[in-house]
């Protein structure tokens, strides 16, 4: 009951903002970043529109692959792919590639053995690379219907420059082959990887003279970074987004993709928690993407501050040795915002 009333009284409060909705997600004095949606159904394609999602940053692909009794066919993922990017109508569109393991295996690959710690066991991209051909044919979906929208292709959970010379390769023999069939693809399509562990921190502007973007997948990265596995009653207290080695290691990154000139996107759940967001703007982070029903909260949150004055809020909270000290901090940057009414809703 209780999280039924959390959620009509949010339903309320984005009815409030939704007066947002097709204005730009700007500061007060004039810096723009870019606020999109995480789906996984096509239903969510809807949501994206109606919250004013400026495009998909996050498409979790792996739905299919767990629903289906075997790996699904490539004209399967392309149909499906097809329908998200038509349904978009002609905002860009972020495909993640399979990402199953640890708690989430299809009946059809399950190990027969149980893996004595499945998150740093057999997962993600680890998986994908060890069965080239259904990845293949997964890359093949993607570029063909990179030919009908805006469409860029994410690798997630890499840890090494190898992973991503692998895919390269890989890609580019999907390439050769859509080339020599006469198959329609896109030949520029953009590939960025996911910063979920720590060896990704520290390597991502090695990463990114490879890749096109980086997008930082904070939920699984805070666990790693932490050694918490926030499903864990026990120690979910110690998961903490605003823990300074996080910040240190978001600093990190998108110093490196400024660095670069390249873009360095969000895609875990601090993008849509307002608190996070202010901190987030303040440290450079130009693209947002969080599930849909967010979006005009944190619009509201960026719109409503100016861009020096999120900076030297950063500056300061980057300073600061507790988590404890950070809160207050923020809080209190909220409160002389008027948005406390956006942080009841979130906390």
């Amino acid at each position: 009951r209780e999280y039924d009333r959390l959620i009509r009284d949010y339903a309320a409060l984005n009815r409030e903002l939704e007066e947002l909705k097709d204005e730009p997600a700007e500061t007060l004095d004039g810096h723009r970043v870019s606020l999109y949606a995480n789906i996984g159904l096509l239903n969510d394609i809807a949501f994206a529109h109606m919250h004013g999602a400026q495009g998909v940053g996050l498409y979790r692909t792996e739905i299919p692959f767990l629903t289906h009794r075997d790996f699904p066919s490539e004209e399967e993922q392309y149909s499906l792919y097809k329908r998200v990017v038509e349904g978009m109508a002609g905002k860009p569109v972020t495909i993640r590639t399979l990402d199953i393991g640890a708690d989430k295996y299809p009946s059809y690959i399950r190990s027969a053995s149980v893996e004595p710690n499945p998150v740093l066991g057999w997962r993600s991209i680890r998986i994908s690379l060890e069965v080239e051909e259904v990845f293949k044919t997964q890359l093949r979906a993607v570029l063909r219907v990179g030919d009908l929208g805006r469409v860029r292709l994410l690798i997630p959970m890499v840890s090494s420059l190898e992973e991503i010379l692998k895919v390269k390769e890989l890609l580019a023999e999907a390439k050769e082959e859509l080339g020599r069939e006469g198959t329609p693809f896109d030949r520029q399509m953009e590939l960025g990887v996911m910063v979920e562990v720590p060896s990704a921190v520290q390597l991502a502007d090695r990463f990114l003279r490879e890749v096109d973007f980086l997008s930082i997948g904070t939920n699984d990265l805070i666990q790693y970074i932490l050694a918490v596995d926030r499903s864990n009653r026990r120690v979910a207290s110690l998961y903490e987004p605003l823990h300074p080695a996080v910040l240190a290691a978001l600093q990190q990154t998108i110093d490196a993709g400024k660095r670069e000139g390249k873009r360095v996107a969000l895609c875990g759940e601090m993008a849509g928690d307002p608190l996070c967001a202010l901190l987030l703007l303040g440290m450079g982070l130009e693209e947002f993407s969080m599930g849909s029903l967010y979006v005009p909260a944190i619009k509201k949150t960026i719109r409503s501050i100016t861009y020096q004055v999120a900076k030297a809020a950063a500056q300061i909270v980057l300073e600061m040795d507790t988590v404890g000290e950070i809160k207050k901090y923020l809080f209190d940057q909220m409160r002389e915002l008027e948005m406390l009414e956006l942080l009841e809703m979130y906390h």
